[in-house]
């Protein structure tokens, strides 16, 4: 990413450079230690996609406060108020799969539960499913959210809604499972 942006910079674009230097522009970039809210976010969904036999299409993108604005402009500054840290979003295909199909996985590290409860809504009862003691989620044919503890939890399944339907399931339960164990 470095390497890139000072291409950017040899080329007359600095203003571009140095704001996503700033901001981070997604990086995928790893944590510098093993601890913190990014490792326990990777280990999140590294466990929930060995849970659903799933395998990562790609790197886990991040944002922060600085850069939200970049993934959910209409809402980031309902987030900010709230007290959001940061968000992983990774994108999982079955193992063994060759289609387009894929299911992403946006999830949400907020200050506290308080907070998290806050950016996302009750869910309407004939939409609801309990995929952990406590933890009640939102499921639709594309879409499954959740809140548990510090996170909020958007899984959707992109192209092909119905046979992703129970890799978006797996990839949930084992979610929250896990964050209702950290």
């Amino acid at each position: 990413m470095r390497g890139f942006l000072l291409v950017l910079l040899a080329f007359g674009t600095p203003v571009v450079a140095l704001a996503c230097l700033s901001a981070g522009c997604g990086s995928s970039e790893e944590p510098a230690s093993g601890d913190g809210p990014r490792a326990e976010m990777r280990r999140l969904l590294q466990t929930a996609a060995d849970a659903a036999n799933a395998r990562p299409a790609g790197d886990v993108t991040w944002y922060t406060p600085d850069n939200l604005y970049d993934y959910i402009d209409g809402q980031a500054e309902e987030f900010l108020d709230a007290g959001f840290i940061g968000l992983a979003h990774g994108e999982y295909k079955a193992k063994g799969a060759t289609g387009e199909a894929y299911v992403e996985v946006d999830l949400y590290r907020m200050t506290s539960a308080k907070a998290t409860k806050a950016v996302m809504e009750p869910p309407p009862p004939d939409g609801r499913m309990e995929l952990a003691p406590g933890v009640q989620a939102y499921r639709a044919e594309t879409l499954c959210e959740f809140a548990a503890g510090p996170y909020y939890v958007r899984i959707t399944a992109r192209l092909d809604a119905e046979g992703q339907a129970d890799m978006v399931d797996a990839l949930a339960r084992s979610l929250a499972t896990g964050i209702r164990g950290t």
